[in-house]
Formats: C-alpha cells, sequence, structure tokens
C-alpha cells in the first residue's frame, strides 16, 4: 500500500514520459518536418539538393533570420513587436533617399538607417515601460506611423539610383568566389546572439524578466532598462535588415517589408520561443527561418502558385501558435 508521500511520486513517473512527448513534439516537431519535406523535395525535384539551391535558401532567409534575432529577444521578454516590418521599410527608403537624393556617402547613409532604426526600438521601449501602454498596442500604433512616413517620403514610387549600387555586394557579394557574403552575415549575426543570451549578464536578465518580472525586479534588476535596450537591439536588427533588403532590390518602395512580418514572428514562434517570455532556442529560430524559406523554395520548385504560398504560411503561422500552446499544456 502506497503512503500519502509516494503517491504524488508514482504520480509524476506515470506523467513523466507523456510530458517529455509533448515537450519534444513542442520544441522539436518542427525540425523532423523540415527533415521530411528536404528529403521529399530532394526525391520529387532535381534542382533542390544542389549546393547552388541550398545557398540560394540561406541567402533568402537572412533577412528573415536577422530581423528575427531582435523578434527573439522581445518574445524571450513576453513581450511582441509588430513594428519590426514597418522598421526596415522605412529604415531602407531612409538609407536609399540620403544616397540618391541627398548624395550622402553609402557608409554615412547606412548608419544613419542603423539609428533611425535604434530611436524607433527606444521610441517603442520607452512608451511602453514609462506610459504603461501595452507592447501589442504600441507597436501596433507604430507600424501604421512607419508605413505612413515611408509612403510620405517615396510619395508612392520607387527610389533607384547608381548611388544604391555600391551597396549591392552585401547582397550579391561572395567569399572565395563560392559562399555568399549574406550566408556569413546571417551566421555571424546569430553567433553573437547565442554568446550573447549564454554568455553575458544582459542575457541572463532578459531571461529572468521574461520568466518573472516582478522576481527579477525585486532580485536587483532593472527591469524597464532591459525591455528598453532588448527593443533598441531589436530595432536596430530590423534597420540592417532594410539595408540588406534595399542592397538585394537595388530600389527601396514604401511596402517593401510589408510580407516580412508574418515570416519573421513564424520563425520564432514556430522555434520554440515561448509567446509567455522567458523559454527559446536562438538556435531554433535560425533553423525556422531557413525552414520557412525553404517551405518557399519547394513550392516553387513544384509549380505551386504564389496564392496557395500564402495559404501555407498562413497555416504555418497557426501551427507554431499551436505547438507554442501545447507547449505549456499540463499533462
Amino acid at each position: 500500500m502506497a503512503t500519502p508521500d509516494q503517491t504524488p511520486l508514482l504520480s509524476g513517473q506515470q506523467q513523466g514520459t507523456p510530458r517529455r512527448i509533448i515537450n519534444f513534439i513542442g520544441e522539436q516537431g518542427f525540425i523532423v518536418i523540415f527533415i521530411l519535406w528536404a528529403l521529399y523535395l530532394s526525391v520529387s525535384t532535381n534542382n533542390f539538393a544542389t549546393a547552388q539551391n541550398v545557398f540560394t535558401i540561406l541567402r533568402q532567409a537572412t533577412i528573415i533570420g536577422i530581423v528575427a534575432i531582435g523578434a527573439h529577444f522581445i518574445i524571450l521578454l513576453g513581450d511582441i513587436d509588430l513594428s519590426l516590418a514597418s522598421n526596415l521599410t522605412l529604415s531602407g527608403v531612409v538609407m536609399a533617399s540620403l544616397m540618391v537624393n541627398q548624395e550622402l556617402p553609402p557608409l554615412l547613409a547606412v548608419l544613419c538607417a542603423l539609428g533611425l532604426g535604434a530611436l524607433i526600438g527606444l521610441v517603442n521601449g520607452m512608451v511602453i515601460t514609462r506610459l504603461k501602454i501595452n507592447a501589442i498596442i504600441t507597436t501596433l500604433g507604430m507600424l501604421s506611423i512607419l508605413e505612413g512616413i515611408a509612403f510620405i517620403i517615396t510619395q508612392g514610387k520607387t527610389i533607384f539610383g547608381d548611388a544604391i549600387e555600391v551597396i549591392k555586394f552585401l547582397s550579391r557579394g561572395t567569399l572565395l568566389d563560392a559562399i555568399p557574403l549574406p550566408v556569413i552575415v546571417l551566421f555571424v549575426f546569430y553567433a553573437a546572439a547565442f554568446v550573447v543570451l549564454g554568455r553575458t549578464t544582459y542575457g541572463a536578465r532578459v531571461f529572468a524578466v521574461g520568466n518573472n518580472s516582478k522576481a527579477a525586479w525585486l532580485s536587483g534588476i532593472n527591469v524597464d532598462r532591459i525591455k528598453v535596450l532588448t527593443y533598441v537591439l531589436a530595432g536596430t536588427l530590423a534597420a540592417f535588415g532594410g539595408v540588406m533588403q534595399v542592397a538585394r532590390q537595388g530600389t527601396a518602395t514604401g511596402g517593401m517589408g510589408s510580407d516580412f512580418l508574418f515570416p519573421v514572428l513564424t520563425a520564432v514562434v514556430l522555434g520554440g520561443a515561448s509567446l509567455t517570455g522567458g523559454r527559446g532556442k536562438i538556435v531554433n529560430t535560425l533553423i525556422a527561418a531557413v525552414f520557412l524559406t525553404t517551405i518557399t523554395n519547394g513550392m516553387v520548385l513544384l509549380g505551386i502558385s504564389i496564392y496557395t504560398q500564402r495559404v501555407v504560411s498562413g497555416a504555418i503561422l497557426i501551427i507554431a501558435l499551436s505547438l507554442d500552446r501545447l507547449r505549456t499544456v499540463r499533462v
């Protein structure tokens, strides 16, 4: 006959296996799907499993992946930033306008774009922490403001010119005539993010705030400062995404970032970062960003229409949110 102390122990042992299965599906299930999808494309198409296509996928994943780093940090806090794609757009438009219309040197124009992105992040962070306005409301409002300013600057037209040609190497350059420069940039950024989250006091405090902001505050952490710094970081990374997008297109438009918001957020959540904060692996966000790009790449190779691709993208976002819910369910 079991004693009262033994009963919970047996119950915990019985629940251990289901909990581990649910955790695995919630955190790593998308990787299994990724592998199966890649195997299917390798068999059903002739061009997928080639070095050229692999580098193409990684190159295409660069912008989503870099912006997703900032989104990952924000979600670790238990917040969300819906203005990242609009930040990308406005920063890119301002940079292109400074280079083409004001004839500003490329390096200075890039620095202005990054400064603008950081400023936007600072405003988001200050409004959220000082005015105590919900992050969704704040960044949704900022999204609309930034989009409006971008269209005011462009007047609905495309900004282009020879000055932009100078920065195209960021998107089209290669190392040793083999490895695309954007791929190197992508992995360098993720290596830095991995170190920051795993080896620095700031990274530990981001996790602490996301786990329990009140407990973090009681332990002496300046919660508001951590949040503001994180929004500034995310804004700067979004601006760098805008620089990369202009370099890729060779032009800038008022709506060039509109298709980035869903993939960025999906990559973070699909990669295992919990929307409640405090949990998430940056490496999984990178894998998820590449996975999303692989889905689009694969559907193009299979001849699937762009409209169907949008349906699939929406379905993946729902699945990602479902996985986040699965990770928090109690068994």
